[in-house]
């Protein structure tokens, strides 16, 4: 008989937390009783730090401060990582190990990981990285959730969208098709969060949605009544894919994300179709900038009276639509409700009588009984190759969306002297400046002299809330600011305050503000005769014309708007009064109202009455000197500030411009002493500024130094070469800036 084999037991498996060794520490400090500590020990965790912070037993920052002084390492920021050590780690290994690298060198590369005493994880992310590995500590939930963000971002992207449920669902719709169609992977996290922000950027009135990429990650913002408002941020990883998802709702190309990309979706949001207008741009290392429109196509067509003009400015506008022949120019920048203006005009003109064609990009509205056409820049018909077909179709009105170049601009004014009447849009920032603008282009003066009959320069201001809004007095504006005692309506000042209805902004939607120049009598002489902006404004104040700043303020003494809101759209004036000429000792007469030429970007306007051919053309004393006129062009606010701020502690006045076609208008009409132009600027650089400058202001040069990041000595011998005085480097010291202005203005004086 054989004895029984006898069995060895195996002991249980114990499981231990992988940062067990902050037990101790924890308790040492405090953070943790010997009770918590020793139920943790027999709970055995994956993570202590974890467990302590869920059940509230210590704060976060301390948990995470203790257990990195006890292993001796610093704490991690997480909030910057380098793309190129990311890629030294793959996505397995940093998760086995609980580890994300943050930056590396030729040598090192520093880890943030949640045990930075395992060294099996330091010998193997070191052969992994082939670098010596420098540990830093990270609390183990915060760090899972940046790997997700780096490796996987449609899982942060899941856990941000992942409590709105089906009702952040939007329908994607085929115009081709009569069925709307059920967007494809709707269920992917990246496709739920861009339904989302559409969904929610239509309930919240938003008429545009940002995505724009940046360092600290995907900021989307909306442009609520004008004003951008950020809404959320999400993992900059997840930018790329965001982006991707809105070109392909544009049937945009997805493969070439370096190049400008313009496209257009339709939508359903609840149970409503939208239009939208998706513009995709290259940002420098961040990726793709996603810019949404959203339009209502089923919107009617706004009314004259629904624009919000002051009776006045109606009369103004229904004089000019009277014409049938000649052109009428709608000016503004982008969002200033110039397309609904135009709209509303062609609406009160239309009859069955006429025939009312369209040139547009894109058809926004449709009209019942006008012919639309829209313009395809990429197949080659162009604004001016469909006008030119338009022409050929018999038209009593066209309606052309926008004059952006000379053949466009020469077709236009062919058809408006040649029987039709014309409605178009230009950009500029007041109505004055539209003939600047047309001359630049190369229309002549006296061929604008000869067809524009009228310029509308508009501006949206927002509505004070009319649940919210409450009253104030009129010691709250500035003396010189407030009301005339002979203003033909009740003054009924308010200020905003803020409730659910408005967001708590205060504002509710806008109203239009115009500022209309009537070309005829001494006016169109002038424009023939090439006077500059001012002269224009000038004398078409002595004909009626209102600024945009005094339509405004008609507006805040009404109630209907605020004079923060005024300043915010419009920038305060500043006046400096011309000195008075002598009253003629025959009579005693009355001078005309003060004559107010604005500079938009800058506020700093020129003030004084009107020249008369009566009055005295000496004064009587000479006037005090003006301080020199330095206008700094840079798109960058800080760096306008702070130039702005050296110069004026100098005695220097300032005006300022943040893209290169407003520094060449405001050098034309201002005629500064010196110009501080930066390099890199929207619509005109550095080099289209220096080249359009001579040109346009022919015998009237205005001296320029650049002041610019660039430090290659090609930029600057280029500059030189198309005429810049001096060339300086940011980061500026205020001396030597201002010492190399004073000497440019020694040297352009010694010349002339």
């Amino acid at each position: 008989m054989t004895a029984p084999r006898r069995t060895q037991s195996v002991p249980p498996l114990v499981r231990f937390p992988r940062d067990g060794w902050g037990l101790a520490a924890l308790e040492r400090d405090g953070l943790l009783t010997k009770d918590h500590s020793d139920a943790l020990r027999a709970e055995a965790p994956e993570w202590v730090a974890a467990v302590v912070i869920d059940r509230a037993l210590a704060e976060a920052d301390r948990v995470g401060e203790v257990l990195a002084k006890a292993a001796h390492v610093p704490v991690a920021s997480l909030a910057l990582i380098e793309p190129a050590a990311v890629q030294f780690v793959p996505e397995h290994v940093a998760r086995q190990y609980a580890a994300l690298p943050l930056s590396a060198t030729n040598k090192t590369i520093r880890i943030a990981t949640a045990n930075p005493l395992d060294l099996d994880a330091e010998q193997a992310l070191g052969f992994v990285a082939g670098r010596q590995v420098e540990f830093l500590y990270s609390l183990p939930g915060v760090l899972a959730r940046r790997l997700d963000e780096i490796y996987r971002p449609e899982r942060s992207i899941e856990r941000l969208v992942g409590g709105l449920g089906p009702q952040a669902r939007i329908e994607t719709m085929d115009e081709s098709a009569v069925e709307p169609e059920i967007a494809t992977a709707v269920d992917a996290p990246t496709s739920r969060l861009v339904d989302a922000t559409i969904a929610d950027a239509v309930r919240e009135r938003a008429s545009d949605i940002h995505f724009e990429p940046g360092e600290q990650g995907l900021v989307i913002r909306y442009r609520v009544d004008g004003v951008m408002r950020e809404v959320m941020r999400v993992p900059r990883s997840a930018a790329g894919s965001v982006a991707r998802r809105m070109k392909v709702l544009a049937k945009l190309d997805i493969s070439d994300p370096l190049h400008p990309h313009d496209g257009r979706a339709m939508a359903r949001v609840d149970g409503k179709p939208w239009d939208m207008r998706v513009s995709s741009i290259p940002i420098a290392r961040y990726g793709e900038k996603i810019v949404v429109r959203l339009l209502d196509p089923a919107s009617t067509t706004l009314k004259l009276d629904a624009i919000g003009l002051w009776p006045d400015e109606r009369e103004t506008l229904e004089t000019l639509l009277q014409y049938r022949e000649g052109i009428v120019l709608v000016t503004g920048p982008t969002g200033s409700g110039k397309t609904s203006t135009l709209y509303a005009a062609l609406d009160h003109i239309r009859t069955t009588g006429i025939n009312v064609v369209t040139v547009e990009d894109p058809v926004e509205y449709r009209l019942e009984g006008v012919n639309q056409i829209q313009v395809n820049e990429k197949s080659g018909f162009t604004f001016a190759e469909a006008l030119r077909s338009v022409l050929r179709q018999d038209p009593d009105v066209v309606l052309l969306g926008e004059i952006r170049d000379l053949e466009t601009a020469q077709t236009a004014w062919q058809a408006s002297l040649s029987g039709h009447f014309v409605l178009s849009t230009l950009h500029t920032n007041d109505a004055a400046s539209s003939v600047m603008r047309l001359r630049d282009i190369g229309i002549e003066g006296f061929k604008i002299a000869a067809a524009l009959k009228g310029v509308l320069a508009q501006r949206l201001l927002r509505r004070l809330c009319r649940h919210c809004a409450e009253p104030a007095s009129e010691s709250a504006l500035p003396e010189l600011w407030r009301p005339p005692k002979d203003f033909d309506r009740p003054i009924a000042i308010r200020k905003p305050k803020g409730c659910s209805q408005c967001g708590f902004t205060g504002y509710r939607g806008r109203m239009a503000i115009e500022e209309i120049l009537t070309i005829d009598g001494q006016v169109a002489e002038l424009i023939a005769r090439g006077a500059l902006a001012d002269q224009i404004v000038e004398s078409g104040r002595r004909y009626g014309m209102r600024t945009l700043w005094e339509a405004g303020l008609r507006r805040v003494w009404t109630g209907e708007t605020a004079y923060d809101e005024v300043v915010r759209l419009l920038g305060e004036p500043v006046l400096k009064p011309r000195a008075a000429a002598p009253a003629p000792a025959a009579a005693a007469l009355v001078p005309p109202p003060p004559v107010t030429t604005f500079i938009p970007s800058a506020s700093i306007p020129v003030t004084g009455a009107p020249p008369s051919a009566e009055e005295p053309s000496a004064p009587a004393e000479a006037p005090a000197p003006r301080p020199p006129l330095v206008l700094i062009a840079d798109d960058d606010p800080s760096m306008r500030n702070l130039e702005g701020a050296v110069l004026t502690s100098q005695g220097f006045a300032v005006a300022e411009a943040a893209d290169g076609e407003d520094a060449l208008d405001q050098a034309q009409r201002l005629q500064p002493a010196i110009l501080l132009l930066d390099m890199d600027m929207p619509r005109r650089n550095g080099y289209e500024v220096l080249g359009a400058l001579r040109q346009r202001l022919a015998g009237r040069a205005v001296p320029v130094i650049v002041v610019t990041a660039r430090d290659d000595p090609e930029t600057e011998t280029r500059c030189i070469e198309l005429g810049a005085e001096d060339y300086i480097t940011k980061p500026i010291q205020p001396a030597s800036l201002i010492a190399r202005i004073r000497a440019v203005l020694r040297r352009v004086g010694a010349r002339a």
